[in-house]
């Protein structure tokens, strides 16, 4: 749909009466205006009269009489609307004028409401479409032709239209509002909105319209010199640029807009520029930042985007250099490293030996036979004889650096091992006849002895082992161990421990010295046996060590009627509200509410199961206290809010959001009896910030949803519906009761696509009577948010492209949940809408507390005759 007025200017119907016309065209002669896409909107609501409905499909012929009908001159297509929409024929429909002709002559009009801004809708969604017939760079023109006030809002509606190059001309007949018509052309209005007193008049606008389409165009017959587009006025014309380009002062070339040039950009280093636009980009070893705009270097080295073998240095944006660890150097390849070997290279000091310690690392060693001297370099010859640092036994003699030999006295024989002397001992040398131990007395002397644990025979040579537990030689109580030749151990008997003394026995009770594994009670059993028992009340499991508590009532060991309470093997019997328990502590009778509770009902108290409600005479409504009446209800709502959380919204919008939260809780009368608020934050999983019953004054509600943390990740907005309808709505968070009539609303605020399938659940939450609203900001899905909203679907959903602007969309929220008279919109209302709620509401409503109180009287007859028949058993 362009804005290309130069064409679409060829139906500026000046609708304003002239005091002259040109003469009409012949029949055979046609109107050469180039190409246009043109829909007529066509009120055909129940206010039409057959005969004006006949004098305004004449109306339509007359002026296809005139016009160039072609797929590649005029295309036509005609809507009729009343409370619906249906399309008569598309653009792409008919190509011949007698095709049109027959298919006006068939239209049946729809003979209802007059809901002009649902026609204006589909106009712009439906009837100007490509798959509808609508072309590129066609002018889109609409007339509306209408009889009544429209029964639906038409300004907003009309503006998005207007804005979306649709020009519109309004023909009103009769009862038409010239406010509404005004609200619905396009601009100036002295060329596009047209009133008559009645439809018989209406061929003055044929006549006008033919006249005017008949005008010479100066576009179309003259070399008018535009360099993009010509949009022709009467006598004269104008030339435009396309968009991104501006008109030069000779008003008919256009040049280019450099907004780069013009330094109308917000590029932090480089703008590239098309015309009327710009991109940003960075220069070398900078990236272009998530804002589009502003650039940040890059550090290869922090990114790892290197191929150092172990050091990066950071040398400016996107440049770095390869460094090596101490003791490395960098190799050719200025990548990876090679290790430093100092003694290898000989650059060291070390006098003997260089031992390489690691990496650029060395130490000095001497040979062996020296010693490194204390600076660490030079070596000294090691004389272990006059340091003393020698093994021999009697006599050392130096042999050279580091080297000796031992030599004995006079008298001794130097050993194997050539560092001990040994004098002559007939013992060392076998030359004698004990068993076991040979004791040297002097050179050739001996005399035998024998081991620890045996003692010596007669023969003073051999040995016989000494068993001390054999002999009685001991002082155990109870078991003596025999461990060796004069060894022996002290045990206990099992089920006794050994005590101190390491000979007496003690009884062990692992009970008393807490060694063992029962849950509740342990037994001593004997000298180191046990078994565990449990309390009154509980019993011992299958590993017979824990104990589980005997719940008679889960196990269903009980005989009470309505509840049972159960502690450890007992239970006790209770009843549900509004019943009392009977002597029996067994079973139940139903209560009197009415008679035995001050109920404080205004009109009449009815019984139900284990309560009661109040209920008011016809014509009256129960009030939000459920107990007084009156002729109207206050608006008290149920309201969930169910909020985007996931990751596209950033934390500072997420912020927004919360306050447009708060705005419209400012704008509802919070209280436990009146309009109670529940919130929910969704991303990939669902999360109760607080239910309907949790808060009962805004200041509370607005408290804690400025403390509610952003759970960032997905978008998964039809698991939020679902959880809103299983949950958010039941009682036991805070819902009140279906039969209270409480309204239920979910309002669902996203700004983007759901990751899930919406349908189901929007679907199912309509159906159960919850009123939805969809708020929609940025990349938020036109269609999604069209799905969860409730019909009027114009009335129930919202979209901004700026967070910044949804404050604006609470303010028109307000209208439609509290509602208010209207600030000045461009809107006829049905004035008998409230009062046909309120009656209907109150029909609704007696019927169901008659049919209440015929249940409550059944069910008491019933109980009665229920204790007869008991009493006779």
């Amino acid at each position: 749909m362009g804005n290309l007025r130069g064409l679409s200017v060829f139906i500026v119907l000046t609708l304003a009466v002239f005091t002259s016309a040109r003469p009409k065209s012949g029949p055979n002669q046609k109107c050469k205006s180039g190409p246009v896409d043109l829909v007529f909107l066509i009120d055909s609501s129940r206010s039409v009269r057959p005969h004006e409905f006949e004098t305004m499909r004449k109306f339509l012929i007359d002026i296809l009489n005139t016009l160039d009908i072609g797929l590649d001159t005029t295309r036509v297509g005609v809507v009729q609307y009343s409370s619906q929409v249906r399309s008569e024929f598309s653009l792409k429909t008919h190509s011949k004028l007698e095709n049109m002709v027959k298919a006006i002559n068939e239209i049946v009009p729809l003979a209802q409401g007059t809901m002009t801004g649902l026609a204006i809708r589909y106009l712009m969604n439906e009837a100007f479409s490509p798959g509808q017939g609508d072309r590129p760079k066609v002018p889109n023109v609409a007339v509306i032709v209408t009889d009544g006030r429209p029964q639906d809002r038409v300004a907003e509606v009309a503006a998005e239209a207007r804005e979306r190059g649709i020009e519109i001309y309004a023909v009103g007949v009769a009862r038409a509002d010239m406010t509404s018509l005004r609200a619905m052309a396009s601009p100036p209005f002295e060329d596009h909105v047209f009133l008559v007193e009645r439809f018989d008049l209406i061929y003055q606008f044929g006549l006008q319209f033919q006249d005017k389409l008949c005008g010479i165009d100066l576009c179309l017959e003259s070399d008018h010199g535009c360099e993009h587009l010509c949009e022709s006025s009467p006598g004269s014309f104008t030339c435009h640029c396309l968009p991104g380009y501006r008109l030069n002062a000779d008003g008919k070339t256009c040049s280019a807009i450099d907004l780069c040039a013009e330094r109308k950009h917000d590029c932090q280093q480089i703008c590239i520029s098309s015309p009327g636009s710009f991109t940003c980009d960075c220069n070398q070893g900078y990236h272009l930042n998530d804002d589009k705009k502003t650039c940040s270097p890059i550090d290869l080295c922090a990114e790892g985007k290197h191929d150092c073998q172990q050091v990066c240095v950071y040398m400016g944006p996107g440049v770095f250099t390869c460094d090596c660890n101490e003791g490395y150097r960098l190799n050719v390849d200025e990548k990876t490293c090679a290790p430093i070997d100092l003694c290898a290279e000989g650059k060291h000091d070390c006098e003997q030996v260089c031992v390489y310690s690691g990496p650029g690392i060395f130490t000095c060693d001497c040979n062996e036979g020296y010693r490194l001297n204390v600076d660490e370099k030079a070596c000294s010859p090691i004389d272990l004889c006059a340091e003393e640092k020698h093994d021999c036994q009697q006599v050392c003699v130096y042999s050279g650096p580091g080297v000796f030999t031992c030599n004995c006295n006079k008298g001794y024989r130097l050993n194997g091992d050539k560092k001990t002397c040994t004098p002559i001992d007939l013992c060392a040398e076998g030359k004698h006849g004990c068993e076991q131990v040979c004791v040297y007395m002097g050179p050739g002397v001996f005399t035998c002895d024998c081991n620890e644990g045996y003692r010596l025979n007669v023969d003073e040579k051999t040995c016989s082992p000494i068993d001390l537990c054999a002999e009685g030689k001991h002082g155990c109580e109870q078991v003596c161990v025999y461990s060796g030749p004069g060894i022996f151990t002290c045990d206990c008997n099992e089920g006794y421990r050994l005590n101190g003394d390491k000979k007496t026995c003690s009884p062990i009770d692992l009970c008393a010295e807490g060694k063992h594994d029962c849950g509740h009670v342990c037994v001593n059993m004997g000298p180191g046996i046990f078994t565990c028992d449990c309390k009154k009340g509980y019993r011992l499991n299958e590993d017979e060590k824990s104990c589980s508590a005997i719940d008679l009532c889960a196990e269903g060991k009980h005989d009470c009627e309505q509840i049972c309470i159960s502690t450890p093997g007992v239970f006790t019997c209770d009843c549900n509200k509004g019943f009392k328990l009977n002597r029996d502590k067994r079973t139940c009778t139903n209560m009197d509410m009415c008679n035995t509770v001050k109920h404080g009902c205004d009109y009449q108290c009815v019984n139900t199961p284990g309560s009661y409600h109040c209920i008011c005479p016809e014509g009256q409504l129960l009030q939000d206290d459920g107990k007084t009446c009156g002729t109207c209800k206050s608006a008290n709502i149920d309201l969930v809010l169910l909020i985007d959380g996931s990751k596209s919204v950033r934390p500072q919008n997420f912020e927004l959001v919360k306050k447009f939260v708060n705005q419209v809780v400012d704008s509802l009368d919070v209280s436990a009896h009146g309009t109670r608020v529940g919130l929910v934050q969704y991303s990939s999983r669902v999360r109760t910030e607080f239910p309907l019953n949790m808060y009962h004054t805004a200041e509370d509600i607005k408290a804690a949803v400025m403390k509610v943390d952003y759970m960032e990740k997905g978008t998964m907005t039809g698991l939020a519906l679902k959880h809103m309808l299983e949950y958010s709505f039941s009682e036991a968070e805070g819902a009140r009761p279906a039969s209270r009539n409480i309204p239920r609303i979910g309002l669902v605020f996203t700004d983007g696509r759901s990751q899930d399938d919406i349908s189901e659940y929007a679907k199912k939450a309509k159906e159960a009577g919850i009123t939805m609203y969809a708020v929609g900001v940025g990349k938020a899905v036109e269609d999604e948010l069209r799905e969860i909203a409730s019909d009027p679907v114009e009335k129930h959903f919202y979209y901004t492209t700026d967070f910044s602007a949804i404050n604006t969309i609470a303010d028109n929220l307000k209208l439609n949940v509290c509602p208010a008279e209207s600030q000045g919109e461009v809107e006829v209302k049905d004035p008998c809408a409230c009062e046909n709620l309120v009656e209907f509401q109150q029909a609704t409503m007696n019927s169901l507390d008659q049919f209440t109180q015929k249940l409550a009287s059944m069910a008491a007859r019933l109980e009665q005759l229920e204790n007869q028949l008991l009493s006779r058993k």
